[in-house]
């Protein structure tokens, strides 16, 4: 019986207790759910080696004893069970379970032994448990499995929550099957494998509840699952006590759409940012701090050059036009990118003309700069935009051009943080270079910029000018008109989380480029685009080019309707010369390269976590189509 505390403690209703709703609303509550599980399992998920193998076949089964090693180099032994002759089914990461009933009805079994109850303890100390240290291995395994047996349908099956949780953090669509009774944390014989805390968010009910739709396979009948499947309209994907090997052979997948792009902070990069925030809201310091410094140290890493941290890439380019007393100045910008870069020159006062693109890099064009400087005699600034991360080589006759006529160049780097071109860093080139850190770029701090200077005094100046035209935090005096374009500590302590894990996220967008160079020729009617020499990408897009005769809007809508893959987005598909604020006065101006670059490229999914098997599944969805 529990003391009274304790049964007050337990009586608590969890904050995210499935109740019925619309789908929509029931997506985004098993969102919420698997969310909590991944923040207090911690799984430290890791790629298996297999160290040691042997065959022990018996029984009318090939069984193979794998000893793998983890990441740390601590080991542990699974079981691969096979039927010697068999149709292939599919496969599953057993847990716990006897694999020998699930391999003589025709499945692919990888066997998992529990984890020791000794290690509870020390698992305990770093703010973990045996449940997550279960969990770690299941998903290792299940990725293992998914690398190394070419099958198409994998699935989980156990006696514990350990399956539970490995499927609520693995997400995707495939079939679970746990061989447990579903009863609540406030049972004694269900807490010994409990995330702590879990009962602050939900019970055990609500956890089996947050996979709806996909195909789960329970022992016995529960109220809250079975009302969970039919909010979803899915039924059908539930099955009470049928025969295993039928409802894994017979389980209905869903094919896990592939985003645009995904912005990705992995659990340890989450638990940074909460221990930074809880340092900023007990030190009561939200803006002007010590994280805001600590990231502009950071960042000089990435940008090669004194930081300073802005509340957008826009307010970035704003100090930057400011500086240069643009006001009443033509400033020339070139016609395809972002609004920002031109809408930023009109607020500052200056005037906007576009010039052209070239075919190479994408970069301004040197020749139809030359036009635009033989037209106007006010050039205050010339701005330059890196488009999908390339510094287009002709970027240094732009440079020469300019620096020829005494005309600083801007460097609108939003695109290509981390990019080179002969070894120089992008925003590194130019008189100032300004970067943004919207969720959508390379590297993220929510939203957030930087700007850079080779001038010191503008360096100095954009820190005045960031606070107001404050000349020192300390001081309320003011030496000139500024704006609130301060970062707040709160935007520095994610944006430290994400910049930490910057080189990694780089070589990632470049070996998923390699791999799309090395397989694009097989699409017909897609060209690969061919980096230029001398020119480091960091990939924010991977480009192609598709033949003339494509519909590139039909093409989207096909795949992603069909295929459920979405292509990232263009960069970019409208001219600023077209936009409606700027259209009236640059009627009847073309601009030819650029128009045919906006009809005729397509951007390819490519972001940090993204799989092979993903890039595949674009690829065929892309020859599909096109063929």
């Amino acid at each position: 019986m529990w003391d009274s505390r304790v049964a007050r403690l337990l009586d608590r209703t969890p904050s995210h207790r499935f109740s019925q709703g619309e789908v929509a609303e029931l997506r985004r509550w098993s969102g919420e759910v698997r969310a909590v599980v991944q923040r207090l399992a911690l799984p430290e998920q890791c790629v298996l080696a297999v160290q040691e193998s042997r065959r022990l076949d018996s029984d009318g089964l090939s069984r193979e004893e794998l000893v793998f090693r983890r990441d740390d180099g601590s080991t542990f032994t699974a079981m691969l069970v096979r039927p010697d002759e068999q149709t292939q089914q599919g496969a599953v990461v057993a847990y716990g379970a006897d694999p020998d009933a699930l391999a003589l009805d025709g499945l692919t079994v990888l066997a998992l032994s529990t984890v020791d109850e000794a290690d509870d303890e020390a698992l305990l100390l770093v703010g973990r448990s045996r449940l997550a240290a279960g969990v770690d291995d299941v998903l290792s395994a299940l990725a293992w499995l998914r690398d190394h047996q070419q099958i198409e349908t994998i699935g989980l099956y156990g006696t514990d929550a350990v399956v539970l949780h490995a499927a609520l953090i693995a997400g995707g669509g495939a079939p679970v099957a746990v061989d447990a009774a579903i009863g609540s944390y406030t049972d004694a014989g269900n807490r010994e494998l409990a995330l702590p805390g879990i009962l602050r968010y939900a019970d055990l009910p609500d956890l089996y509840a947050a996979l709806a739709p996909r195909p789960l396979w329970l022992a016995g009948e529960n109220a809250t699952v079975s009302g969970a499947y039919k909010a979803f309209g899915a039924e059908e994907q539930l099955q009470i006590g049928k025969p295993l090997a039928s409802f894994f052979g017979n389980a209905r997948v869903a094919t896990p759409g592939i985003p645009p792009l995904k912005v990705h902070f992995g659990i340890p990069a989450r638990l940074e940012i909460a221990d930074r925030l809880d340092q900023v809201l007990a030190s009561g310091m939200l803006t002007q701090g010590k994280l805001v410094v600590e990231f502009e140290k950071l960042a000089q890493r990435f940008t090669g050059a004194e930081s300073i941290a802005v509340s957008t890439g826009t307010a970035a380019l704003d100090i930057a036009y400011q500086l240069l007393n643009v006001a009443g100045k033509t400033v020339l910008a070139p016609v395809n990118t972002f609004f920002a870069t031109a809408a930023s020159i009109e607020r500052m006062g200056g005037k906007v003309d576009f010039v052209d693109v070239e075919l190479d890099g994408f970069g301004m064009d040197p020749q139809s700069l030359r036009e635009a400087l033989a037209r106007h005699d006010d050039v205050a600034a010339v701005v330059v935009v890196h488009i999908g991360g390339i510094v287009a080589p002709s970027f240094k006759e732009v440079l020469a051009e300019c620096a020829a006529r005494g005309i600083p160049v801007v460097e609108d780097t939003a695109h290509a943080l981390g990019a080179t071109l002969d070894g120089q860093l992008a925003g590194t080139l130019g008189a100032m270079g300004t970067y943004s850190l919207h969720p959508a770029k390379v590297a993220t701090s929510g939203e957030g910029g930087f700007f850079v200077a080779k001038d010191q005094a503008h360096l100095d100046a954009a820190r005045k000018l960031r606070d107001h035209g404050k000349i020192s935090i300390d001081k309320n005096v003011h030496d000139r008109l500024g704006n609130n374009w301060r970062l707040s500590e709160v935007h520095a302590a994610v944006g430290l989380a994400h910049f930490a894990q910057l080189d990694d996220m780089l070589a990632m967008r470049r070996a998923l480029a390699a791999w799309y160079d090395e397989n694009i020729d097989s699409v017909p009617r897609v060209k690969r685009y061919a980096i230029p020499t001398g020119s480091v990408s960091n990939y924010y897009k991977y480009m192609a080019i598709l033949d003339p005769s494509i519909d590139r809007a039909e093409l989207k809508a096909r795949l992603r309707q069909r295929h459920g893959v979405s292509l990232a987005g263009e960069v970019y598909d409208v001219l600023l010369s077209d936009q409606p604020y700027f259209a009236e006065r640059f009627a009847g101006r073309t601009f030819e390269r650029a128009e045919w670059f906006t009809r005729h490229h397509i951007c390819l999914p490519a972001f940090p976590s993204m799989t092979t098997a993903e890039q595949r599944h674009v690829l065929h969805a892309l020859r599909t189509e096109l063929s």
